[in-house]
């Protein structure tokens, strides 16, 4: 499997990923039957974990576990399948093409359908999960990643459309596996129940997660301070093109990355299901969330 950057695009910004380094990660790989992982795949979560070994094999152990065992996330991630086309009609999803003046890579998400029944909360995991992929695919080692999330649109019949088992496999997922340096998350027209999805969400945050989290609720200017316009697509006072022609080319990217998408379940899904050294949670019923108006 190759990925759409090489490991001499990383080692030039970061010299620390050394021969040393990703030959011991191979080692671990190899011993967990996981083999012909991408030497850029192993930089990824090196430089992710700040080239710390202890924290590199424990982002990898729940990378690989939940990859082989949370199939709501990372099975049939084939972008042609009509019920991911749904979703990409649904919701809209773009890695924006211009990084923050930190060189933070933005990966931006909102609802284009806002009726409830149309939004399916795994599949909108499963995408931002394709689309953060398909960055790291390209753009390799990135000093940091922001989320920004636009929630116009949102309504409390969306809550009904979540579950506690997912909300809480995502944050594992998002704090524990996910190869990135996060180092933010924005959210546009917090909606005035806020305080609801809080409180579902909060008991699976890290205190150093839920430090990073910024909610804007008055003009979208506010946001300028953080993140500025010439980041920000036309619908939000930003320089880039509009967010429907950006997420058009992304979906288009996804369609053209499917190879890889599928490559990379079998690799990592066929080598990792079977070794009994990486310890598998118990399969826990998908607890649906109550309405939040009880």
């Amino acid at each position: 499997m190759r990925l759409g950057h090489t490991i001499e695009d990383s080692r030039a910004k970061y010299p620390e990923l050394t021969d040393e380094i990703l030959e011991d990660l191979k080692k671990w790989t190899n011993a967990k039957g996981i083999t012909d992982v991408p030497v850029e795949q192993l930089a990824l979560f090196s430089h992710s974990c700040y080239f710390d070994r202890e924290a590199t094999l424990r982002c990898m152990s729940v990378y690989y576990r939940m990859r082989a065992t949370v199939p709501e996330f990372f099975s049939n991630r084939d972008p042609k399948m009509e019920y991911l086309q749904h979703s990409l009609r649904a919701l809209q999803f773009t890695a924006l093409p211009v990084p923050d003046p930190n060189g933070y890579r933005i990966i931006f998400h909102r609802l284009a359908d806002t009726r409830p029944n149309q939004y399916m909360f795994n599949d909108g995991i499963k995408l931002l999960g394709m689309t953060t992929d398909a960055s790291l695919y390209s753009e390799g080692c990135s000093p940091g990643y922001i989320f920004l999330f636009d929630m116009r649109g949102v309504k409390l019949g969306h809550l009904t459309r979540l579950s506690i088992s997912s909300i809480r496999k995502f944050f594992e997922y998002l704090q524990e596996g996910l190869p990135v340096r996060l180092k933010g998350i924005h959210v546009l027209n917090a909606v005035w129940f806020m305080d609801k999805i809080l409180s579902l969400v909060r008991p699976f945050m890290k205190r150093e997660l839920f430090d990073m989290l910024h909610l804007y609720s008055g003009d979208i200017s506010e946001v300028y301070e953080r993140i500025p316009q010439k980041c920000l697509p036309q619908d939000f006072g930003g320089d880039l093109d509009t967010l429907e022609n950006l997420h058009e080319a992304h979906s288009l990217k996804l369609i053209e990355l499917r190879n890889y998408f599928l490559e990379e379940e079998r690799l990592f899904r066929g080598g990792c299901s079977g070794d009994s050294k990486i310890s598998f949670p118990k399969s826990q019923e998908d607890d649906a969330i109550p309405s939040p108006n009880t």
